[in-house]
């Protein structure tokens, strides 16, 4: 019996685990990078060769920090996001008015509605340091926590100037109707939204880099911070032909281009999310294939409530309709219920950007409390682990006949 039960099991996961290491081959950095070259562009930023720049050059910043290196990152990313101001709308000569605090939520819209006319949501702060629980230098655990934070300081970023913010938006901003799903303007704009707020934000990180680079070189030159480094540059790859269509389309006036796949909940939801990421897997649990030749391929992803009804959008280029198309059709084609399921447990994995009502947030129990805060700062290996671990019981429970996709985990974000 037991015999039988294994070799069911091994059945039913071996082609998917093989997948999953296929997948995660493709994304694993070669040993052989984990290095600068002499003969590469020096990381600082200056075209130069490594060699002839700060291959030789000795640390001068920070040099006598305690905190690891990670913590060091971390600090440095939240306050040159806090301080670096740049509008990056493809048309910088039109540019007017102040570089603003641009809501990647509406303000209007979305957000009043979570506040619940206290003017207030939870999210994680990303203008607050994250909490360091522990500072070891090999493995420091630092988190990020969710707090109550004014909706003027939600989901904001330094990233448009006042002109191009409401220009860009306008066809989803206050004033605006509610969302049409056959609009491919509003489409366009959601999708474009969430990339642009996460392209701003691979900008600075990537800023930060070059900068701690140039001052300390030699400890940025380690194998762990060369895999960061190389993380970056493969970003640099995946956004920058997502950001150019963007702005090609953009500076013409047209919304081409762009595939979006809308589910619509009839209900208002008590939460928001956007996003720009590649899910491993879908409904079902069967691993998405987003990677090829070593360039991932992302959605841009927005969830958000109505006065009567809730939208979840998922959008992609037309040249990426091979990847998503299965993905799309199991979404359109599963029952409410699961889908909801499954971005309950997706979202919180996959992005940062979550934001809460405050009835949301105390209707989870504080071990749903916990276990939401756990998933948002899970990275690296450990998400990894445990994204592969949803997909495994997505797949088992999708082989059940009467799986009760309706009874709720602990984090249900769709209660």
């Amino acid at each position: 019996m037991v015999r039988f039960f294994i070799y069911k099991l091994l059945t039913l996961f071996s082609s998917e685990a093989r997948k999953w290491d296929k997948q995660m081959h493709q994304n694993k950095i070669n040993q052989k990078e984990l290095y600068i070259r002499d003969d590469e562009v020096c990381p600082c930023g200056s075209d130069r060769q490594f060699i002839s720049c700060c291959k030789r050059k000795s640390d001068t910043f920070f040099a006598k920090n305690p905190k690891p290196i990670s913590v060091i990152l971390g600090e440095e990313i939240n306050k040159t996001r806090n301080s670096k101001k740049l509008c990056i709308h493809p048309d910088q000569s039109k540019c007017k008015g102040k570089i603003k605090k641009a809501h990647a939520l509406q303000n209007h819209k979305i957000l009043s509605l979570l506040s619940e006319k206290t003017g207030h949501v939870y999210c994680l702060d990303k203008s607050k340091h994250p909490v360091v629980l522990s500072d070891n230098p090999v493995d420091p655990l630092v988190i990020g926590m969710f707090t109550n934070t004014s909706v003027n300081s939600a989901t904001t970023e330094t990233c448009f100037c006042d002109y191009h913010d409401t220009v860009v938006f306008s066809s989803i901003e206050s004033g605006a109707p509610d969302f049409v799903p056959e609009n491919e303007e509003m489409k366009f704009t959601y999708a474009y939204k969430s990339f642009a707020f996460e392209y701003y934000n691979f900008l600075i990180e990537f800023m930060v880099f070059r900068e701690l680079f140039k001052k300390r070189p030699q400890v940025f030159s380690l194998a762990d911070q060369v895999a960061y480094y190389r993380m970056l540059q493969l970003k640099q790859a995946e956004f920058e032909p997502i950001k150019k269509h963007y702005d090609n389309e953009i500076m013409s006036g047209t919304h081409n281009g762009i595939i979006t796949c809308v589910i619509e909940l009839p209900y208002q939801i008590r939460f928001a999310n956007y996003a720009f990421i590649a899910p491993d897997f879908d409904v079902d649990g069967r691993l998405v294939c987003h990677t090829k030749d070593g360039v991932m391929h992302r959605l841009s992803i927005t969830v958000f409530p109505e006065k009567t009804r809730s939208y979840i959008l998922m959008s992609c280029l037309e040249s990426e309709k091979g990847i998503y198309q299965d993905f799309f059709d199991s979404i359109k084609s599963a029952q409410l219920d699961k889908v909801t399921y499954y971005f309950s447990l997706i979202l919180p994995l996959y992005s940062e950007n979550i934001v809460i009502s405050k009835s949301l947030w105390n209707d989870l129990d504080e071990m749903g409390q916990i276990g939401l805060t756990h998933l948002i700062n899970l990275h690296g290996v450990d998400a990894l682990k445990m994204s592969r671990t949803l997909s495994m019981a997505l797949l088992n429970a999708s082989k059940k006949k009467n799986f009760n996709y309706s009874a709720r985990t602990k984090i249900d974000l769709f209660r």
